[in-house]
């Protein structure tokens, strides 16, 4: 079954008014080849699932889950994957630049260090660990509260991916760093991957990136229709890497 948050969805063809105004807008979003990876059975290997042996599986599109300390905006997943005792939980990135590491986002501010303690709580309440906020310092914070989004589920069997698309040897290096950095933290108890594709552009979506480097600023039509009609990319698998062996 397919969902956007917690509303059920018939066909992904039908999840696109559901996102922010914005999401479509530009042709470079990476939520664009996240959904041509769906639509083409990319999004899994047999490596993480065996799909044959199961049935009931759910794809929560933008899975929300709200600070349980503090005040602050709800860690958004992309793409959260729950089947029996597992979920995988997926975030894509393109052209985004790098988060703010944990020690600039908290700023000094006695709440925004409730946030944080918050989703540690989770992450620890699941692997059994104690981690505090000084050995995640250097991390991105939106790393911590993706991984503690999964960890809240309370499976069996957790994985958190990040899969890049067109990134350049310096951008797979950093999540790659970012995941092993945060691999070690948590001991090897949670399953970190890193995937990376490279997109083979039609002329269509050419067109739209030339049209957005010329100043049009909402596109959202025209790639709408190009996802409806699959006539944007095709990928291809460059990396895929785990980062760890789970204890």
């Amino acid at each position: 079954m397919i969902f956007y948050n917690k509303q059920e969805i018939n066909s992904i063809d039908l999840i696109y008014n559901k996102f922010n105004k914005n999401e479509f807008k530009s042709p470079r979003r990476s939520t664009i080849p996240l959904i041509v990876l769906f639509k083409h059975n990319q999004i899994l290997s047999k490596e993480l699932i065996n799909l044959n042996s199961i049935t009931d599986i759910d794809y929560i599109f933008e899975y929300k889950i709200s600070a349980v300390k503090g005040k602050g905006l709800p860690s958004c997943t992309d793409l959260m994957i729950e089947y029996s005792n597992d979920c995988i939980a997926i975030e894509a990135k393109r052209t985004e630049p790098p988060y703010e590491k944990v020690k600039k986002w908290l700023s000094n501010s006695s709440n925004k260090r409730l946030v944080v303690e918050g989703w540690l709580e989770i992450i620890n309440n699941y692997t059994g660990l104690k981690i505090e906020i000084s050995e995640i310092q250097d991390l991105p914070y939106q790393l911590i509260h993706r991984v503690a989004s999964a960890c809240s589920l309370m499976k069996l069997h957790t994985k958190i991916i990040y899969i890049g698309f067109d990134l350049n040897k310096r951008k797979s290096n950093y999540y790659l760093n970012c995941l092993e950095c945060f691999s070690s933290i948590l001991e090897n108890k949670l399953d970190l991957y890193l995937y990376c594709y490279n997109i083979d552009k039609t002329e269509e979506q050419i067109q739209l990136e030339r049209r957005w480097d010329l100043g049009e600023r909402d596109l959202s039509k025209n790639i709408i229709s190009g996802l409806q009609n699959d006539n944007l990319m095709k990928l291809s698998e460059t990396m895929k890497r785990k980062i760890n062996k789970s204890a």
